[in-house]
């Protein structure tokens, strides 16, 4: 997934190539992340997974809609969990994957893992408005990284922190059409 391209973001910030790109690039992949989390996905948090008889089970922390015979990509979750699996039985709040290892008990994880159809991982890549926004957060954060704006502005007056709940509110007009509302509730 990259909603910015390095060499649009080392432009719009003006600093040719002044950092090295694992710097840049670094503050551009927070900003998608940050981003992404907020947009709709076909996908479930994991909160707990086990394995026996060649079965696993991954729980879910709210109903998913996969079905029988999806392919999913699971992360977060630990070896031998993760990677792109294909869904052989679902209820509302788990589904069941083959995965050949010995049994494993039922543990929580924690942070939660995850689980996301991958054709959708990129389909924001080329929506204007969310590129748009995410080279907004990524140019806050690279502010607020290089300078003392964030918690103390030029002439040494207490400023707002930049990176705080604000720097959603600044992009939520561009995201709103595309925004996940269940991510909002609790």
């Amino acid at each position: 997934m990259a909603l910015i391209d390095l060499e649009e973001f080392k432009a719009v910030l003006g600093i040719g190539d002044i950092y090295a790109d694992e710097i840049v690039q670094e503050v551009a992949d927070a900003a998608d992340a940050i981003v992404l989390s907020y947009l709709v996905f076909n996908q479930s948090k994991i909160n707990f997974v086990a394995l026996s008889n060649n079965v696993a089970t991954y729980g879910t922390t709210a109903p998913h809609a996969f079905a029988v015979g999806d392919s999913v990509s699971i992360s977060g979750c630990g070896s031998p969990f993760n990677g792109t699996k294909t869904i052989t039985e679902k209820t509302a709040l788990t589904f069941k994957v083959a995965i050949t290892n010995a049994d494993i008990k039922e543990k929580q994880i924690k942070p939660l893992g995850n689980a996301i159809i991958p054709s959708q991982v990129g389909q924001w890549d080329n929506t204007p408005a969310i590129r748009e926004a995410a080279l907004s957060v990524a140019c806050d954060i690279w502010i607020t990284r290089q300078g003392t704006l964030g918690q103390q502005g030029v002439d040494f007056q207490p400023a707002p922190y930049r990176l705080s709940r604000s720097l959603m509110t600044r992009v939520s007009g561009l995201l709103a059409p595309y925004m996940n509302v269940e991510n909002l509730i609790g």
